[in-house]
């Protein structure tokens, strides 16, 4: 049959354009998925020879099949491992490489094409996501996306007296590298690497906590990406001099 067609007024129309935006920014957000009409993640693998209980949801361990991956899986998930700042760095490197091989797209040129594009896609998607773990900085990025934290973009706020002391030290490297001093510039590095670890490991108080800072820990990332710039800006000084 033919859907009826209904006429809102005006201020109704407009009234439920906001409620469908406010609903897509929380789906885009992932702080709510979309489950109607939405299939349940099979918790086991759906071949009928196999029928093995998935560890991961997008590939079988056991006949190695792939699937389609939920939607908003967390670069924690995909690994298998607890959302959390101290990770056992060997371990998910392992796990890695294990997952790699399994579904690395030169193992599946007898498959259909669909099986080598997902193979492509998952490959790709689990080596982004094993770049931002093995990053400690990308880590507790992803940890406060999580969280429902600030994005870098909505809060790009730091401490004015720490500002200030950027201003100076940006200035400081630009007076060493015109009279070709290395020396001041390496022991400026070696200050920088320093004080990037003191902010990071105040990340990963604040991460550890039960109810953590968000906004706090928005901030101290702002300031380890400071860090980051000058610690770069530094190198490239002393390969110039």
């Amino acid at each position: 049959g033919v859907w009826p067609l209904f006429h809102l007024r005006e201020p109704q129309r407009q009234g439920d354009l906001r409620l469908w935006n406010e609903l897509l920014r929380l789906v885009a957000s992932g702080r709510l998925l979309p489950t109607v009409g939405q299939p349940q993640r099979p918790q086991a693998c759906p071949e009928t020879a196999c029928n093995a209980t998935l560890e991961l949801p997008y590939l079988c361990g056991s006949c190695g099949t792939l699937l389609r991956e939920p939607p908003g899986l967390s670069h924690f998930a995909r690994f298998g491992i607890e959302p959390k700042m101290d990770i056992d760095l060997v371990r998910l490197e392992e796990i890695y490489m294990g997952l790699a091989r399994k579904m690395h797209p030169d193992r599946m040129v007898t498959q259909k094409r669909a099986v080598q594009t997902r193979a492509l896609v998952l490959t790709s998607a689990l080596n982004d996501s094993y770049r931002a773990l093995v990053d400690e900085r990308q880590r507790a990025e992803h940890l406060l996306k999580l969280a429902g934290g600030p994005t870098a973009d909505a809060h790009k706020a730091a401490p004015q007296a720490f500002l200030l002391e950027m201003m100076d030290l940006h200035e400081e490297v630009e007076q060493a590298k015109d009279a070709g001093d290395v020396g001041r510039l390496e022991g400026m590095g070696a200050g920088v690497v320093e004080s990037y670890a003191g902010c990071m490991a105040r990340v990963r108080g604040l991460l550890s906590s039960s109810s953590p800072n968000l906004v706090e820990v928005r901030e101290q990332l702002n300031v380890a990406k400071y860090w980051n710039t000058l610690r770069a800006e530094i190198d490239a000084a002393r390969k110039a001099s």
